[in-house]
């Protein structure tokens, strides 16, 4: 029986000792998801690019043909207009495996939302999206 409470408390400290690490780790790559979502809703182009690793990629699907877009461009895209857009977001769940995470947005707009599947890596400058897939789901009314 002592052999078994040692065990399991052994189990219970490395549990305890990981859900620290990774309590961390999620808060980073929320900070990072947070400069995607945040900066794009408020038309904040400096925030928005903190988010990205500028040598990643954007995949997506439309009219059944495969498109790809490097972040660079992607954010490019993106004015710093300050305007305020009307939609909501959500981080839905983040998965962490060492220095590779993904993470699982929502932007819900009016009409629409956008699933979006964000791939991260930890760099030396910290987490960033280097990936990111998407789909536009459009409400049913």
């Amino acid at each position: 029986m002592k052999k078994f409470s040692l065990i399991i408390s052994i189990v219970l400290l490395f549990i305890s000792a990981n859900a620290q690490t990774d309590a961390s780790t999620i808060r980073d790559i929320e900070t990072v998801c947070n400069y995607y979502l945040i900066g794009g809703t408020n038309g904040d182009s400096i925030m928005y690019s903190k988010a990205f690793a500028p040598d990643g990629q954007m995949r997506y699907v439309r009219n059944d043909t495969l498109f790809n877009v490097s972040l660079k461009d992607f954010m490019a895209r993106m004015k710093n207009s300050g305007i305020k857009q009307n939609r909501t977001t959500k981080i839905e769940n983040i998965q962490v495996f060492g220095t590779a995470a993904t993470a699982k947005l929502t932007v819900e707009y009016p009409t629409f939302f956008y699933h979006d599947i964000m791939g991260l890596l930890k760099t030396k400058e910290g987490w960033k999206i280097v990936s990111k897939i998407f789909y536009r789901e459009d409400k049913t009314k």
